[in-house]
C-alpha cells in the first residue's frame, strides 16, 4: 500500500472559522483471472421415467469420469441442478404426454484454464450435452480490491487538497471520516454463441476481471 506524506504545519483559515471539503475516490484495477466456473450436465428423455433416469446416471458417470481424468478433484464437482420434467405436447387444444425429461447439472471449478477448452470438450465426448455458461474469476480477489481501494483513497486525498488550495483554505491530512461503498468485480461470462459452440475445438478467451473501489471522505479545514 501506498505511504503519504503530509505537512506539519497549518495556515489559518481568512475568516477564523474551521471549515469541511467531502471528496470521492474511485479506482478500477484490472486482474488476469486464474479460475474457472463452469456448469455443463447432462440431460435425456424417454417415454418410461425409470429408462430416463437410467441413461442419465450411466452418462452422468461417465462425464464425471472424464473430468476426473482431466485433472478437476472430486471435490470441486458439485451437483447444481437435479430435475425431472414431464414432456408434453399440445394438438387440437388436447395435452399428450410425451414422456420425461430428466436433467442433471454440475458445476465444476476448473484451476488450471488454459485446459478449459480440452476438459469442455472431452465432457461432451463422454454425454455432456449441456454448457449452461463459463464464468472466469480470481481467487484471491481481496488482494486486487485493497490495491483499487489504497489507490481510491490516494484519489480523494488529491481532490481535496487541490479544492482546499483553490479556496484558501489549510486540509487537515487526517480524515474526519471515511465511507467505503460496496466493491465492484466485472466478472467476464463466455458469450452465448461460444458456449453453443463448445462442441468443436473450443477455444477459451479469459479476459480480465475489473475491480472497482470507491469511497467518500470527510477532510476538516482551517
Amino acid at each position: 500500500m501506498n505511504m503519504y506524506s503530509y505537512p506539519s504545519y497549518f495556515r489559518a483559515n481568512p475568516n477564523g472559522r474551521p471549515g469541511k471539503i467531502t471528496v470521492t475516490g474511485e479506482h478500477k484495477m484490472y486482474v488476469d483471472p486464474d479460475q474457472a466456473v463452469v456448469s455443463l450436465g447432462v440431460v435425456t428423455q424417454g417415454e418410461d421415467l425409470e429408462e430416463a433416469q437410467r441413461q442419465n446416471v450411466q452418462r452422468s458417470n461417465r462425464v464425471v469420469q472424464s473430468l476426473v481424468d482431466n485433472g478437476i478433484p472430486k471435490k470441486d464437482i458439485q451437483t447444481s441442478t437435479y430435475q425431472i420434467f414431464p414432456k408434453y405436447h399440445y394438438e387440437d387444444g388436447k395435452q399428450i404426454f410425451m414422456g420425461y425429461e430428466v436433467r442433471h447439472v454440475f458445476t465444476i471449478t476448473v484451476s488450471e484454464i488454459d485446459s478449459l477448452g480440452k476438459i469442455i470438450d472431452e465432457a461432451i465426448k463422454s454425454g455432456a450435452n449441456r454448457v449452461e455458461n463459463i464464468q472466469f474469476v480470481n481467487s484471491d480477489p481481496a488482494k486486487t480490491y485493497q490495491q483499487a481501494l489504497a489507490a481510491a483513497y490516494h484519489e480523494a486525498h488529491e481532490k481535496a487538497l487541490t479544492l482546499s488550495n483553490q479556496s484558501g483554505q489549510q486540509l487537515d491530512p487526517h480524515p474526519k471520516s471515511i465511507t467505503e461503498h460496496s466493491g465492484t468485480a466485472v466478472i467476464p461470462f463466455a458469450p452465448t454463441a461460444l458456449v453453443q459452440g463448445a462442441e468443436d475445438s473450443t477455444s477459451l478467451q479469459p479476459g480480465q476481471i475489473g475491480v472497482t473501489a470507491s469511497l467518500t471522505v470527510e477532510y476538516r479545514t482551517y
